[in-house]
């Protein structure tokens, strides 16, 4: 069975083969010989290829790229030809759109920590203590940190797979989703976490350390998920402890009342036979029946 070029897997296929090859000549490791009809191809015109001629080449260059992924590299070869204007701000669309969002927090960070609204008495009284246009610009001052935060770790993981040639675009909407998730939990670090008494005392301190906790809970919301998982856990595990408590107690109080009924039972049950034995006593009763009866009263 022959498979044509033309056709969409076929040619999706030997596109990521041909960027497989030209990968390992810019790493400068050893072309498989099998790949040598690949350096035929003239912008993708060849003859009919058997599938399994195809399908054996790919999973060839596989190997020699692992642990980068054929899609990561023929990705990356793609983008390179493009040449486009922003191509110095990434080599893939995610980055470049990352790199964009990180210069425009950190143009709206430093314009809006030149207004005289933000300042050590604003940033450390909180939002409860705080109105209007000032607060409004507390807050976006809050937001620039954070997303400063967010932008430095995404970009920090996308480059780290870019590099090993792990990159999926699959996950691209992960990357957003960790940097709203960023922002929320920067803000809500920086405004619901009390500044110490120490910090109150000391402004300069406390200039520093609010924008320092947005910037961090921007870099890792997981860090503020963990805070209000374990406040949850900790009240969970009060309430729950008293309500253990009190029915442990219940049960307590469950078996002293059966252990009570019991013991009257017992001593009912004591007295009938004292007093049967005293019937019988006089030997008109089988010898036999005195013995049960003494075993009885002896348990």
């Amino acid at each position: 069975m022959e498979l044509n070029v033309c056709n969409n897997m076929g040619q999706y296929l030997i596109d990521e083969c041909i960027a497989m090859v030209k990968y390992l000549s810019a790493e400068g490791s050893a072309i498989p010989s099998e790949a040598k009809k690949i350096i035929d191809i003239n912008k993708g015109k060849v003859s009919e290829w058997e599938s399994h001629e195809i399908l054996n080449l790919h999973k060839c260059l596989s190997l020699k790229v692992a642990p980068a992924r054929p899609k990561t590299i023929s990705l990356l070869y793609k983008e390179a030809q493009k040449n486009k204007w922003l191509a110095f701000l990434g080599p893939v669309g995610l980055v470049r759109r990352l790199m964009a969002t990180t210069l425009l927090s950190l143009v709206s960070f430093i314009l809006i920590s030149l207004s005289p609204h933000v300042n050590n008495a604003s940033v450390s009284k909180g939002i409860l203590a705080d109105h209007g246009f000032e607060l409004l610009l507390n807050l976006m001052f809050f937001l620039s940190a954070a997303a400063l935060g967010a932008c430095f770790s995404n970009l920090f993981q996308a480059n780290k797979y870019i590099v090993n040639g792990t990159y999926d675009p699959k996950y691209e909407s992960s990357y957003w989703i960790r940097f709203v998730l960023g922002l929320i939990a920067g803000l809500m670090m920086a405004v619901l976490i009390p500044a110490s008494l120490e910090v109150q005392q000391s402004p300069g301190i406390g200039f520093l350390t609010v924008p320092i906790l947005a910037m961090l809970g921007g870099f890792s919301a997981s860090l503020f998920y963990r805070i209000l998982n374990r406040a949850v856990t900790t009240v969970d595990t009060l309430l729950t402890g008293l309500t253990d408590k009190n029915s442990d107690n219940k049960t307590q109080e469950r078996l002293l009342k059966q252990n009570q009924q019991q013991t009257l039972e017992k001593q009912q049950i004591v007295e009938e036979l004292l007093s049967l034995k005293a019937e019988v006593k006089e030997g008109d009763v089988n010898e036999k029946l005195k013995n049960t009866i003494n075993k009885i009263l002896m348990n």
